[in-house]
């Protein structure tokens, strides 16, 4: 098998998961695209469209979605664990909605803990 090499790019999803973001890859001259299915900033998890949800996976188009940029395994915080958990558990069930290839999630940061203490937590 050889290895595809493809260009892609965030994409800007306004207007809907296929509709903005098939434009806006279009527009940038993107071969795939890599998405947030929900505020990239926040913990509240949107549900998708299922009309866009479709139109993606039946675009043919390679698609990955990023977990949202809040999510932290290594914090020592409960309360941020538990809500990253669940940012990565809405990712995964809306990547398979739109037919997305992958997920990409930064683990985070030890913030107040060791170094250690934040790895096995992770």
């Amino acid at each position: 098998m050889t290895p595809t090499s493809l260009i892609g790019g965030h994409v800007l999803v306004t207007g809907g998961l296929a509709t903005g973001g098939l434009k806006y890859m279009a527009e940038i001259g993107a071969e795939m695209i890599q998405v947030f299915v929900t505020n990239p900033r926040g913990w509240a998890l949107a549900e998708g469209k299922p009309e866009e949800d479709a139109k993606l996976a039946e675009s043919g188009v390679e698609a990955y979605v990023h977990v949202p940029y809040l999510a932290n395994f290594g914090s020592p915080s409960p309360e941020t664990l538990a809500n990253s958990i669940a940012l990565v558990r809405h990712t995964l069930r809306r990547g398979a909605e739109i037919g997305a290839k992958g997920v990409v999630v930064h683990t985070g940061s030890a913030v107040t803990q060791s170094r250690d203490d934040a790895l096995r937590q992770v």
